[in-house]
């Protein structure tokens, strides 16, 4: 017998070795790689996430946002949680995350897209975004996790309309909801300002907002609509009346629409003032030099906003509101020259221009 053990016993050193050997081996085998939130990581992603807009995927931004963590976000309302159980309550909460088709509608009307500022603060690793298009700039500030190895976009500041994105999707399916099912409720205020809105009557939409602020506040489509009238009832008075709100809404939705008053109304000081102002929560970027052009341009003072736009040039390719802001300054200024030489490099990128 002990013969047999002992013939067995080397067997199962070898056993043992065996196993040992094959532990290591998948010990040692490289582990799979995480992507590491930092700004190396981010600013790689966001420069990929522009070149894949700029060639037309519009895809890139929106398969990247986590809908899962906003459809949790927007559930906390349980009116919206009931929405996605109605015929398409579930279609309208994807549509409001296409992201993508808007930055790429803006691209195919001659708009820009560009990465403009990473930071890092308690909320995590953000990376700001800026479009343009028609004369509007607009900046996401885009908060980040990762998911499956992948750098994905939780939620979302949007300068335009003054609050996140979840927020936003929350309160349309909200306020739709309930002009569906319970049509007396507050929507009732909205609904009448959008149509005082729609029929010019800016001065009656101002009244009914104010008289019914405190039941519509949380609703982003407030402030909205609100500060749209009080441009149009008097982009003269605009901006003072806007000064108002400066307590009520977010710092970022109120420079927004400052800059945006200022350049309109050629106020050149102000709107150097309000891009330095910007500029620490969306970094630099050249097209401020376009909207300090287009502010010299409505003072009617075109050869500095040519100045503006020449500088332009250099920074940035050229997009067709840069070309044809060119084209009326040396117009205007009588400068043949400039005139030719810029009417020769835009129809290089956009063709002839019909004149």
């Amino acid at each position: 017998m002990k013969k047999c053990a002992l013939a067995v016993l080397p067997l199962l050193c070898l056993l043992v070795l065996m196993t040992n050997s094959c532990k290591q081996k998948e010990t040692s085998q490289p582990e799979q790689s995480v992507v590491e939130l930092n700004e190396q990581t981010v600013r790689t992603f966001a420069d990929m996430l522009v070149g894949s807009l700029n060639q037309g995927n519009a895809a890139a931004l929106n398969d990247i946002i986590d809908k899962d963590h906003i459809k949790t976000l927007v559930s906390e309302n349980s009116i919206v949680y009931s929405g996605f159980d109605v015929e398409g309550g579930q279609a309208y909460f994807d549509h409001c995350l296409q992201l993508g088709d808007q930055v790429e509608q803006a691209l195919e009307d001659g708009g820009d897209f560009s990465f403009t500022r990473y930071y890092l603060d308690e909320d995590g690793h953000h990376a700001v975004f800026r479009t343009y298009h028609n004369y509007i700039v607009d900046f996401y500030d885009c908060q980040l996790d990762t998911m499956d190895d992948k750098i994905v976009i939780k939620d979302c500041y949007m300068y335009s309309l003054g609050t996140n994105l979840s927020e936003n999707v929350k309160y349309n399916m909200l306020y739709n909801l309930l002009l569906q099912t319970n049509p007396e409720s507050e929507v009732q205020w909205l609904r009448e300002a959008e149509e005082l809105t729609a029929n010019g009557r800016h001065k009656d939409a101002i009244s009914s907002l104010k008289a019914h602020e405190e039941e519509l506040k949380d609703y982003p489509l407030f402030y909205q609509l609100y500060i749209v009238n009080l441009y149009q009832d008097n982009p003269k008075t605009f901006l003072g009346r806007l000064d108002a709100l400066k307590d009520k809404v977010d710092p970022r939705y109120l420079l927004f629409h400052q800059l945006h008053g200022c350049y309109n109304g050629g106020d050149v000081s102000g709107t150097e003032r309000i891009v330095e102002q910007m500029i620490a929560y969306t970094g630099d970027d050249p097209i401020y030099l376009f909207l300090l052009g287009q502010a010299y341009q409505n003072k009617n003072q075109y050869d500095k906003a040519a100045e503006c736009y020449k500088i332009l040039d250099e920074s940035m390719p050229l997009f067709w509101d840069l070309w044809q802001s060119e084209l009326l300054c040396y117009k205007k200024m009588k400068d043949q020259t400039a005139y030719d030489e810029c009417l020769r490099r835009g129809e290089e990128v956009f063709g002839p221009l019909d004149e």
